[in-house]
This record gives C-alpha cells, structure tokens and sequence, in this order.
C-alpha cells in the first residue's frame, strides 16, 4: 500500500494505471466524513491525504475516553475498558478495538486510476471490520509459535 499511497502517486505517470492494494485509508472513500476532509485537505495542501495520518484518528479520539472514567487513569481495568470500547467513525470508516488492543477496521482493495488529471486509488471492494485475525479464530490463532525465521515452515523453499 505504501509504493502507491497518494503521498507517492502524485510523483508517478501512467505506468501504475491498475496497479490493486490493499489499504484502510484512500482519499476516494465515499463516507461522510471523509467527503468533507479530503477536499478540505485538497485545497490547503494541493495534495491529496495519505494514509499515514489517518492510522492515528482513534488516538484522537481518547480525551473522550478519559472523560468516560471521570479523568481516572489509576484504575487500571476501567481506562483499559474505556479505551477498548472505543466505537468511532472516521475519514477511512468505521474504527474499534480488539478485545487484544489491536485496530478493527475496514481493509479497502484499491484500484489506481486517473481522475481530474491525477492519479488516485479508487475503492473498488471493501472487506468490513477486519481485524488482526482476519478470518482465524483467535484462539487456534494465537496457538501457533511466535512469528519468526522458523515459523511458519517454509514448505517450498528449494
């Protein structure tokens, strides 16, 4: 997602016309919110937004959480159950939290086009409320070994 964010696409020619990513964030999404913070960002910046600022929009949302225990962070399992059950829209959609602390978000398969001259990432699927999961259980999940040189078995490596 990160060699055509729209950060890099601005600097690219026709050659990445059909390029598929995978993303949470494009400037193209047709939400509410993000109908109004993309042009709005377009005219201040000329640019269209990455998706590097739009990972920490849930982060914004946490004086709201602080309000939800009255501001006491000391107790420990109620900040931590404030701060999960955080349930926001956002410019790149619908964000939660996992029972892990682990982002729950829509994941948008991109599509690079032309559109009013600049090359853009047009949502052509969204796979909703996609977590760090994605279609395991958790718990057979969360059975394997750590991730490392070892594991997974590389079975079809000569």
């Amino acid at each position: 997602m990160t060699a055509f964010d729209e950060a890099v696409l601005r600097n690219m020619g026709d050659e990445v016309l059909g390029v598929l990513t995978a993303c949470w964030y494009s400037a193209e999404l047709d939400n509410p919110i993000n109908r109004k913070f993309a042009p709005a960002f377009r005219a201040e910046t000329k640019y269209d937004p990455a998706s590097t600022p739009q990972r920490c929009t849930p982060t914004c949302r946490l004086p709201r959480r602080l309000e939800a225990v009255n501001g006491k962070i000391e107790d420990k399992q109620a900040f931590m159950k404030a701060l999960r059950g955080i349930k926001v829209d956002t410019c790149r959609g619908p964000v939660t939290f996992d029972p892990y602390g682990n982002v729950i978000g829509n994941i948008y398969i991109r599509r690079v086009e032309r559109k009013e001259g600049r090359l853009v990432n047009t949502v052509i699927h969204t796979y909703p409320n996609v977590s760090q999961f994605w279609t395991y259980k958790p718990e057979e999940f969360l059975k394997n070994p750590v991730y490392s040189r070892d594991w997974p078995p590389a079975k079809n490596l000569e």
